[in-house]
């Protein structure tokens, strides 16, 4: 019995002295990245994007071939969680759309980014058809706030009875928190991490 007492005791000292290491460890642990940093919704920071200027590919007038739109979200680091208004073209009974954006900054080097979007929403056409997104970019951030970048990507519209398929070459303009080399949106940490992306790199690539 004395046995099992001693080995019981000894089973929890280990166990508390275990759990002391580990959360001494944590506490040590520097906040400076804000890739760790939990946002909530009401406290992630907002931001715009537009793309006042894409145009399809393939025959037709330009009038057809045209396509903008507007976002806004809030920035959770490397991803940006948004709604997206619309239209298809310049035309007067031009077809508008609304779209749920996921978009993830894939990788970055100095001022320059390379990002993915992901949507999906409805084409308010007469049958209300489903439009799905594919879309990356090359960004780059020219100021504190302001980005500017290139888009390619896709649309693709379905309904009961047609589907169509379109390909783009455009321009974006972002107006948002800027995102530090590793991703993290810039100034969340409490650390010691550079001044933001514009200008020299220091080595914090991916």
């Amino acid at each position: 019995m004395k046995k099992l007492l001693c080995y019981a005791l000894l089973s929890i000292l280990s166990c508390y002295e275990i759990y002391s290491q580990t959360t001494i460890t944590q506490s040590q642990a520097p906040a400076e990245d804000s890739l760790k940093l939990g946002l909530k919704w009401k406290n992630a920071p907002i931001y715009v994007r537009s793309m006042p200027f894409a145009i399809y590919t393939g025959a037709g007038k330009l009038s057809d071939r045209v396509a903008q739109n507007i976002e806004i979200g809030k920035s959770f680091n490397i991803v940006d969680l948004g709604i997206a208004y619309g239209r298809n073209s310049l035309r007067p009974d031009t077809t508008s759309f609304l779209e749920a954006r996921v978009t993830m900054d894939v990788c970055n080097m100095g001022i320059f980014a390379n990002e993915m979007t992901i949507g999906a929403g409805k084409l308010f056409d007469s049958q209300g058809s489903l439009m799905l997104e594919l879309t990356y970019s090359i960004f780059a951030q020219i100021s504190p706030k302001w980005g500017i970048g290139l888009v390619t990507g896709y649309y693709d519209f379905s309904n009961e009875y047609y589907d169509s398929s379109k390909s783009f070459y455009g321009f974006l303009i972002r107006y948002g928190l800027q995102r530090t080399d590793s991703g993290g949106l810039f100034g969340l940490g409490r650390g010691h991490g550079r001044p933001g992306r514009p200008g020299r790199s220091h080595g914090h690539g991916r």
